[in-house]
């Protein structure tokens, strides 16, 4: 009997986990786009010539940041991601009014 309830107890939590993590990565989106914000001494944004501003990649963005950082010592670097739009059907259509 005790060995039933466990087996019950571990199917359950293994089911729950499961449910909870496809919702978790379900609605996840990578975005498209890194960028690179240079700001001067005074807190500007400017553009720097022979600085490349956009990147597929965060890790790559993060270490252009850190070479432009040793290089310009004097300005600010920043970076901005652009996050694609969502578009959800999350009401099902039998919820949806019918137009006549």
């Amino acid at each position: 009997m005790i060995k039933i309830l466990d087996r019950f107890v571990t199917g359950f939590f293994v089911v729950i986990l499961g449910i909870a993590w496809y919702c978790s990565t379900k609605f996840y989106i990578k975005p498209d786009k890194h960028s690179i914000i240079v700001y001067d001494v005074f807190g500007k944004e400017i553009k720097l010539e022979g600085v490349r501003v956009n990147f597929k990649t965060h890790n790559v963005a993060q270490s252009y940041i850190s070479e432009y950082k040793k290089i310009f010592p004097h300005y600010n670097f920043a970076m901005a991601i652009e996050i694609p739009e969502i578009k959800r059907n999350t009401i099902p259509r039998i919820f949806k009014k019918i137009q006549r």
